[in-house]
């Protein structure tokens, strides 16, 4: 599987391929051997040295906590082009939320109809051996899910779609105040 991912304006593509008990992974045509279980918690050996390191998602972001820093990365499927109009924000604010690399759906937590809270977990999705849950780009209500339990879906691929709430005192288009006042 090749994924870009990008730190800051510097994109990197990445190539990971099972072996073994871990995996071959290419940074930048430089290759690196990962031997060991990828996960939220990890411990696994990276070119023979131990490491241990945390992943987890923060809205679009893929946040990796190593050796006492923490590091943003934003990740793509290096076949999706289109992912140009969401590290604009356009779909965040449109309330779209699209799977950011190829997986399966493990989980749907959101149902139609459902009022949700920005930040709420509304799609479970496995990629490379990782859960990722995928939350809700903004405060509002579910009108459109696209995927169901066991379905793989591709880079890019739209998974629910949020409309944005509108209560007393707001403006279409603008979320409602705290409180709907």
């Amino acid at each position: 599987m090749r994924i870009l991912v990008a730190r800051g304006s510097r994109e990197r593509e990445i190539e990971i391929e099972p072996s073994g008990t871990g995996y071959r992974v290419t940074v930048d045509g430089r290759l690196r051997l990962v031997d060991g279980r990828l996960g939220p918690s990890m411990r696994v050996l990276l070119d023979s040295r131990p490491i241990e390191a945390t992943v987890r998602h923060d809205g679009a972001e893929v946040i990796v906590e190593f050796s006492g820093h923490a590091y943003a990365f934003r990740t793509r499927d290096a076949r999706a082009p289109k992912l140009g109009r969401r590290e604009r924000g356009e779909d965040l604010t449109r309330g779209e939320l699209h799977a950011p690399m190829p997986g399966l759906v493990i989980e749907v937590l959101a149902q139609m109809g459902e009022q949700v809270e920005a930040g709420q977990a509304l799609v479970v999705v496995e990629a490379m051996k990782m859960q990722n849950a995928f939350v809700a780009p903004l405060a509002g209500k579910v009108t459109r899910i696209s995927v169901k339990p066991g379905m793989p879906v591709e880079s890019g691929q739209l998974l629910v779609t949020v409309t944005p709430a509108i209560g007393p005192g707001a403006a279409p288009g603008k979320p409602a105040p705290p409180g709907g006042a």
